[in-house]
């Protein structure tokens, strides 16, 4: 009898067939059978299919297409539904992974760890993307970027996740430690029992932040390495140039794509009616946080940081943002909740913007922190190569750094 894959790497994907295509051909390239790929197609026909013909007969490639209007959620929960390793990693279509990878997990297995969260320091920008460049960076694309890490790991403590979370507006999750369903290595048998007490592996609008509070409350074993363990990519077509940097897409929530599919979800009311990454997220956390029953941590919501990082994020909200705090600001006056807001984004938005931007920007300048640009790199394929090459350069030991955890 075949045992079970050690990992299963989850794409959900919905008319990106190029970049997924990469993206499986980038993982298949890694000789290892303890690896599975799973593809849950949800586009617009079936091509993807006639592209990964040559990789059918590799027996750890699972595809499966489902036509028609699928959420967001139903699309990843799908994908999760036929994921047959004892863990699994959730990426996008457009992303890739560190070979490191197996090995990482191979430890937490062996170590009866129920998640392992590395970070996102090594980022692809494909072709084609037409992001806007910022203050201090111009933005190139095939290129990638290749942050500051030390690759140090900790034990890491949930429930002080959940508290900053919700301290934080219930937003910008990726700035916590939390077992996550995007780029973190979580076992199986955890969505298993969720799923057996809720009656769906995932729920909420957006599948990574919900999952993120879900497995939160599910968890007990967290260990996070400052390593990438996987390669996040930016695509033309990915929400976060549309929704984030270009700022693109209708604000009205009736027009948010994660209602496709997904007609009944009712909008938690301690979140602006606005669609934007922030409302989005937020209210996808408060989902969790009824399902799971953690009504305390509401307690713990700061709202005046979740309209900071809203406006910090785009200000072009504002008149949206003002006219739901109209309606919705109880005994204080406009004013009063305007200065509010002010405050939330100086302890907020602004100390984030220093800390990163200005001091991070100054700390390559000066040469204190690693950062690494590699450019003219076609495909993800190329991408992992560049990276593994980067990272045997390094002295750092993953498996050591494990193990001093212990």
């Amino acid at each position: 009898m075949a045992q079970n894959p050690l990992i299963s790497i989850l794409i959900a994907t919905k008319n990106r067939q190029k970049y997924c295509l990469s993206a499986v051909q980038s993982i298949l390239n890694i000789k290892d059978d303890r690896i599975q790929v799973i593809v849950q197609d949800n586009s617009d026909d079936t091509s993807l299919k006639e592209m990964l013909l040559s990789y059918m007969d590799d027996k750890r490639l699972i595809y499966n297409y489902i036509p028609g209007i699928l959420s967001f959620v139903d699309n990843f929960s799908a994908a999760i539904n036929l994921a047959t390793g004892i863990y699994v990693c959730a990426i996008g279509d457009d992303d890739g992974i560190n070979p490191e990878i197996i090995a990482a997990t191979k430890w937490a297995n062996d170590n009866n760890y129920e998640a392992l969260v590395g970070n996102v320091e090594a980022n692809y920008r494909w072709e084609g993307t037409g992001a806007p460049d910022t203050f201090f960076t111009k933005m190139t694309d095939n290129t990638l970027t290749i942050t500051h890490f030390n690759g140090k790991a900790k034990v890491v403590v949930v429930e002080d996740s959940l508290q900053k979370l919700m301290a934080n507006g219930a937003t910008n999750y990726l700035d916590f430690d939390f077992p996550k369903l995007y780029h973190d290595i979580v076992k199986k048998t955890v969505f298993e029992k969720k799923k057996k007490k809720t009656g769906a592996y995932l729920k909420g609008l957006s599948p990574d932040i919900y999952a993120a509070i879900a497995l939160a409350c599910n968890v007990e074993k967290l260990l996070v390495i400052d390593y990438p363990l996987t390669i996040p990519g930016v695509c033309k077509v990915s929400g976060s140039i549309q929704e984030g940097q270009k700022k693109s897409n209708s604000k009205k929530l009736e027009d948010a794509p994660h209602f496709k599919g997904n007609k009944n979800h009712q909008w938690a009311e301690q979140v602006p009616n606005i669609y934007c990454v922030q409302t989005i997220w937020a209210d996808s956390a408060f989902a969790a946080i009824k399902e799971f029953k953690r009504e305390d941590l509401i307690s713990k919501f700061d709202k005046y940081m979740l309209y900071a990082n809203i406006l910090d994020a785009d200000p072009s909200l504002k008149p949206l943002l003002l006219e739901f705090i109209d309606k919705n600001k109880g005994g204080n006056t406009l004013d009063q909740e305007i200065k509010n807001i002010n405050k939330a984004k100086l302890k907020g938005p602004y100390k984030k913007f220093l800390k990163r931007r200005v001091l991070g920007r100054m700390k390559k300048i000066l040469k204190i922190e690693r950062y690494e640009i590699i450019n003219n790199l076609k495909d993800m394929s190329e991408v992992t190569d560049a990276l593994v090459n980067y990272l045997s350069k390094l002295n750092i030991d993953i498996i050591k750094e494990f193990n001093k955890t212990k």
